[in-house]
């Protein structure tokens, strides 16, 4: 009976053992790179998506489009592993150009992006018109004169700057930018907002949980409505108020004009 046992007792082992062997396998992880330039001329518009990664993009030469993709890879219960999975996308990376237009990280349902995360690094000319995805991760853009819209499920947005107008979301994560000459339109379920406007046009803000900081250059002149769940509210500009409590206030500066909408859940505001 012992025997009996202490066999059942070897198998379990064994068979756990094993079991360990396939978690250790199945987590590991495999990486890879792809290397793209693309030829353009004209005015560049750019849409870049993943699923899983960050997204940097700078400024560069007028007449190219310089892509560098990052891959981490994990094997899956079935089918490819990360290593074969890998070696297909760098031969044919998701990248497509249609003249001036390139898109970038359209995957569809192919099965090879499945447990894949790709973070890409691109070069752009400085007057490109942006268009940022990301399902989870930072994204940075360099001064652009386009305009800009960014977007990730959680990460943070960092935009030097934009001549255009700039629209950040993000879940999760802090939005900085530090120069936008155009109108602003950002959301952060939770993070703190950080936005300076260098010409005079509308701005609709807002973070679940969080502090705002917006700074109108030059002589601005808005209507401004802000509301606070819980903190302050600053203007620094001479102010004519018609609305005026410890979380809320509306009026206008410089005899109105655009249109200035700040809110937050909870966490101070501050209009400079």
């Amino acid at each position: 009976m012992n025997t009996l046992l202490s066999s059942l007792a070897l198998g379990a082992a064994l068979v756990l053992s094993s079991a360990c062997d396939v978690v250790e396998v199945a987590a590991q992880t495999e990486t890879g790179t792809f290397d793209r330039t693309l030829s353009v001329s004209g005015p560049v518009v750019l849409d870049v998506r993943t699923g899983s990664g960050d997204i940097q993009i700078t400024p560069g030469p007028g007449n190219s489009v310089h892509v560098i993709g990052r891959i981490r890879a994990r094997d899956l219960v079935v089918g490819a592993s990360a290593a074969e999975r890998i070696r297909a996308i760098e031969k044919t990376p998701p990248i497509e150009q249609d003249g001036a237009t390139i898109r970038i990280g359209e995957t569809g349902n192919n099965p090879a992006y499945e447990n894949v995360r790709i973070s890409y690094e691109i070069t752009v000319p400085a007057d490109t018109q942006i268009q940022s995805r990301s399902g989870s991760g930072d994204q940075r853009i360099g001064s652009v004169r386009g305009p800009v819209s960014a977007q990730t499920g959680s990460g943070d947005i960092d935009i030097a700057e934009s001549r255009g107008d700039v629209r950040a979301q993000t879940g999760s994560g802090d939005i900085h930018a530090g120069a936008v000459g155009g109108a602003i339109r950002a959301r952060t379920g939770s993070g703190d907002i950080e936005m300076t406007q260098t010409a005079k046009a509308d701005a609709d803000v807002k973070t679940g949980s969080g502090d705002v900081e917006l700074v109108l250059a030059g002589n601005p002149a808005f209507d401004l409505v802000a509301h606070t769940g819980s903190g302050s509210i600053r203007v620094s500009q001479p102010m004519s108020a018609r609305v005026q409590s410890r979380h809320s206030l509306e009026g206008t500066v410089g005899g109105g004009g655009a249109s200035v909408r700040v809110n937050t859940g909870s966490g101070s505001i501050t209009i400079r």
